[in-house]
């Protein structure tokens, strides 16, 4: 937003070379976050950028979520599977839980 003369607004709390570190900090954020997005609608095979894909990108990396846009068909949740050493591990353990913690070995 821009005062009288066409200054930031934030000029006056902030002063010159603070806000101009914040709009540059702004700028570098923006570039970010559409470079990554970019990369990921190349990688679907599209060559158009799509808001799904800078959703997606703020949701991952900055875990900023957009009020207003639905994300559930692009919201993927991963059950995570344990390796089975960690389950026969895990099953030892309850056992020795119900057996009071004696084991025959």
């Amino acid at each position: 937003m821009h005062g009288q003369l066409g200054a930031p607004l934030c000029l006056g709390v902030l002063g010159l070379h603070s806000s101009q570190s914040v709009f540059q900090l702004a700028d570098e954020f923006i570039e970010n976050v559409v470079t990554s997005a970019c990369k990921l609608a190349k990688l679907r095979g599209s060559t158009m950028l799509d808001i799904r894909d800078i959703q997606l990108i703020l949701e991952r990396q900055y875990n900023i979520r957009i009020p207003g846009y639905a994300t559930d068909e692009i919201r993927t949740v991963r059950k995570i599977q344990p390796a089975p050493g960690y389950l026969q591990k895990m099953n030892a353990v309850q056992a020795a839980k119900v057996m009071g913690g004696k084991t025959d070995i």
